[in-house]
């Protein structure tokens, strides 16, 4: 009778024990009012750009394009031009095997979209043509970003926002077998400019690039917020000592960046908010005599 009721203990203290170290009932003893951080990486890829707005192409706010060496305005010095056709367009067309994806917005303030219609239909196209071979480079450089702006403090600040800790980034291009290599100028929050290359664009057809960010290019600081987002200053088509004389078309479609949204959230992070917007409060003023 005793060694049953020995049996009858151990088999209620085994059952109770497996049913409160099962994982969903796990928990921790320290509650708070912050979730607790799982991770300190959360990464995501998203399209910061997919070049579908014909509205930019014109405009003085819009993309611009630039060579150098640098189109001659004049008329009058028109034979001695170094670069004879020089011209952007939004065209429709998309590469057969991109995968139309959605924006996915981590921070509206920077101008990314929210468009949830699959709108990817068009792509942004450039033809020129250089008189001379040489260093010949062609210049894409963003629309104007008015949150840039706001920041900078100035009335046009160009560029397109990486939000988080970016990666690496990403680009269908289409090119057409020319000696041209394509660089990505990046700005960090020193104001310096950093040139990735994205490498040659001699092929035929549609083909995903890509370039990394290298890990020595600030992104962070030490105060709260940490993070310190770049922007891309301008796209550049740069001929190789083998490229020759004649019409190249280059397409693009569908950037896309890779990126760690990561950011330590806690107690009273919005509260500087109310100086940003002139909110009221007590200011220090000098005192009238």
């Amino acid at each position: 009778m005793k060694d049953i009721r020995k049996i009858i203990v151990i088999i209620s203290v085994l059952a109770v024990a497996v049913y409160l170290y099962r994982p969903d009932n796990a928990f921790s003893r320290i509650v708070t009012n912050v979730p607790p951080d799982i991770s300190a990486e959360q990464l995501k890829a998203f399209v910061v750009e997919d070049f579908e707005d014909e509205g930019q192409i014109g405009p003085e706010n819009g993309w611009r394009l630039t060579s150098v060496p640098a189109e001659i305005k004049d008329e009058s010095k028109k034979n001695r031009n170094p670069i004879e056709v020089l011209e952007q367009k939004i065209i429709p067309g998309v590469p057969s095997d991109m995968h139309p994806e959605e924006y996915t917005p981590l921070d509206k303030k920077l101008g990314i979209k929210n468009d949830q219609i699959n709108r990817v239909q068009k792509v942004y196209g450039v033809h020129f043509r250089f008189k001379y071979p040489g260093n010949n480079s062609v210049h894409i450089e963003p629309p104007v970003n008015p949150e840039l702006s706001r920041i900078d403090r100035k009335p046009a600040s160009r560029g397109i926002a990486l939000p988080g800790r970016a990666k690496a980034l990403s680009m269908w291009v289409h090119g057409r077998g020319n000696d041209y290599n394509l660089e990505c100028w990046i700005k960090d929050y020193k104001g310096r400019v950093h040139i990735l290359k994205f490498g040659s664009i001699n092929f035929v057809g549609w083909r995903p690039l890509k370039t990394f960010i290298p890990v020595n290019i600030p992104q962070a600081v030490d105060s709260y917020p940490q993070t310190k987002f770049l922007r891309i200053e301008r796209f550049v088509l740069r001929a190789t000592p083998n490229a020759n004389i004649e019409d190249v078309y280059v397409f693009f479609d569908q950037l896309k960046l890779l990126t760690d949204d990561y950011e330590v959230n806690f107690d009273g992070q919005g509260l500087h908010r109310a100086f940003d917007k002139g909110d009221s409060g007590t200011r220090n003023t000098p005192q009238q005599k």
